[in-house]
């Protein structure tokens, strides 16, 4: 806040004052919203980046679930793994990336039927313009075919890999966390888990979770999970644990805790039951049935003028929140040029997820509100912890033990 006014003091008497393009300017932190990026994300993009990783617009998937069984055969050497790119450019990709996984069938299925019945157009064409239509579409509807057998194709490689009980039963741990059930005594299930040595991303994504929704871990509590891993899966995960206190994902709970997050899931319906998944009404769709606190944080402000309506919220988020009004040249000017476009910044990263949630956001916005969404990375659980997670190396072995 204090760069943005010397800037715009040290600016103001040399520059002409500019006709501004964007009417609101929303920074989050990511410390404010740590559970979003843990939680699985169940839009089909978000699931490719947690099953799969998308880098620089593109993930790489195994070749032969590209190819028919003919070609496969006829391959002589090793099929290598094949590079998508997943963009905008790609129209059936556009719509599809912010569709909930178990939308994900039905609208795939019935894109087909309209490439199908545009390819039958031909059969109809009686005229010699009726015929030169359909050769002019024809390009868009190979695309659109090609598209398609791609995108059935990764969305079987993302089934075969959630279609299993395992799946499912992390997903019900999550949403019993969120929930604040039961978060002020050792998980069972995530107890069983560090026994059966799970993988340690998977158990720390919960662990993690359990403790922001219950604003720290009782002490005894704490000190079994962390005296079960270290046990499990090695000591030099002390280290680990003490990044993740100093990012605010591991601590022990206060003598008298603040409540903070049982407070913002009720005041913002962070938690939403019986949520449509298929003709979805509300952000919670993304997580099945948990909407993002960051973007409940914007519809907020973007609707009501500012922090000045999240007074009583803003108080039970982590760090510091200002509001900040730039006052223009005239009122006329604000009132010409202001199209309710926000900048949306997330400081730390964002998730697929998110950015899905603000997409539907501004399609449903009662203002008409349009966001650019910008951020330093985007993330997952998975890559959120692959920073802090210390590997267990040669290096890492006290000399007394080699």
């Amino acid at each position: 806040n204090k760069m943005i006014q010397r800037m715009r003091k040290e600016g103001s008497a040399h520059e002409k004052p500019l006709t501004p393009r964007i009417e609101n300017l929303v920074l989050i932190d990511r410390r404010v919203d740590l559970i979003t990026p843990l939680s699985t994300q169940l839009t089909y993009e978000g699931l490719i980046d947690e099953l799969f990783g998308i880098k620089n617009n593109a993930a790489t998937f195994p070749g032969k679930s590209f190819l028919s069984e003919e070609e496969q055969a006829q391959q002589e050497s090793e099929i290598k793994p094949k590079q998508i790119l997943l963009n905008s450019n790609d129209t059936i990709y556009n719509v599809a990336r912010d569709v909930n996984f178990n939308a994900l069938g039905p609208f795939l299925g019935k894109k087909a039927k309209q490439i199908s019945a545009a390819y039958n157009e031909k059969n109809d064409a009686k005229s010699l313009q009726q015929l030169k239509q359909f050769v002019s579409k024809l390009p868009h509807m190979q695309a659109e075919r090609k598209s398609l057998e791609i995108q059935t194709a990764i969305a079987g490689l993302v089934k075969n890999k959630i279609d299993n009980r395992d799946f499912r039963h992390t997903l019900g741990i999550e949403q019993v966390l969120r929930e604040g059930i039961e978060v002020d005594r050792v998980n069972e299930d995530i107890e069983e888990m560090i026994y059966k040595q799970e993988p340690l991303k998977k158990v720390l994504r919960l662990l993690c979770i359990q403790c922001i929704a219950a604003d720290g871990l009782k002490p005894k509590v704490l000190e079994f999970y962390k005296r079960e891993i270290i046990q499990s899966y090695g000591y030099h995960h002390l280290i680990t644990f003490d990044r993740l206190e100093k990012c605010g994902l591991m601590y022990m709970q206060e003598k008298t805790p603040k409540k903070s997050y049982p407070i913002l899931r009720s005041t913002l319906n962070l938690t939403v039951s019986n949520v449509n998944e298929r003709e979805p009404n509300d952000i919670a769709y993304v997580h099945s049935g948990y909407a993002p606190l960051t973007v409940r944080l914007v519809n907020w402000m973007t609707q009501r003028s500012g922090l000045k309506y999240l007074a009583d919220m803003v108080k039970h988020l982590p760090g510091p929140a200002f509001n900040d009004h730039q006052k223009l040249s005239t009122t006329q000017d604000r009132l010409e040029h202001s199209d309710n476009h926000t900048l949306v910044y997330f400081l730390g990263g964002c998730t697929y997820a998110e950015v899905s949630a603000l997409r539907f956001l501004a399609q449903h916005h009662p203002n008409n509100a349009t966001f650019t969404i910008a951020t330093t990375k985007l993330i997952n659980g998975n890559s959120l912890l692959d920073t802090l997670i210390e590997p267990c190396g040669k290096e890492n072995i006290p000399d007394f033990l080699t």
